[in-house]
């Protein structure tokens, strides 16, 4: 996704019944003009990978569970 669309996305995932807290959230770049959100936090995986899905995004999330990134494959 092109960074406006990640503003965007970041502003619907926090305005949507809280699922990220925007003070543990990143946009950072993916690869040339493709950016993703990077989410460092608690977060709720199951409402998330539901939002993201619904959008056409992946989603990973590292081996410790500490960050989830939000991506357009």
């Amino acid at each position: 996704m092109d960074r406006q669309e990640a503003l965007i996305m970041l502003k619907e995932l926090v305005a949507n019944n809280n699922l990220v807290d925007p003070s543990f959230v990143h946009i950072s770049l993916r690869k040339p003009r493709q950016y993703q959100i990077q989410i460092k936090c608690d977060y709720n995986k199951m409402e998330i990978e539901a939002y993201a899905k619904k959008h056409s995004l992946s989603i990973e999330e590292d081996k410790e569970r500490k960050c989830l990134v939000i991506f357009k494959p």
